[in-house]
């Protein structure tokens, strides 16, 4: 099996769970989330975050997303720094991943490398669809 490249990556990334979005529209915050710090990969086919405590790794197609946003909240937990939030079609609904990278450069830094590789895997992403938010 060959390894897959590692085009950008981040020890030490805060995780924040997932929400869920139904069919009507709604979102739903996962409130018993284990939150944890672990590490933050993209590969030309992949965003993966490994937890390293308890371990557990997670991982999104490129080809799964359809829209990065930034906010400072995620699943109703509020953070002075910045969350990417990656919107994608998850097994059984749609889903919200969120992480905090640090502070706005660096988060923006890792949603612009996040777009880049979805569209050399193929995606074509719309820019309207895709939302930075300053709050």
């Amino acid at each position: 099996m060959v390894k897959e490249s590692i085009i950008k990556e981040k020890k030490g990334a805060n995780f924040f769970g997932f929400e869920a979005i139904d069919e009507a529209g709604r979102v739903h915050h996962n409130l018993a989330v284990i939150r944890g710090n672990g590490t933050l990969k993209l590969t030309s086919s992949a965003l993966i975050f490994e937890r390293w405590l308890p371990k557990k790794t997670f991982s999104i197609p490129l080809e799964k997303i359809e829209k990065i946003e930034i906010k400072r909240i995620h699943n109703l937990k509020t953070k002075l720094l910045p969350i990417l939030r990656v919107y994608f079609a998850g097994q059984e609904s749609f889903q919200i991943l969120g992480v905090c990278l640090g502070f706005k450069k660096a988060t923006m830094e890792w949603q612009e490398e996040i777009e880049k590789a979805m569209v050399v895997s193929g995606k074509n992403i719309a820019k309207d669809n895709i939302k930075n938010q300053n709050d």
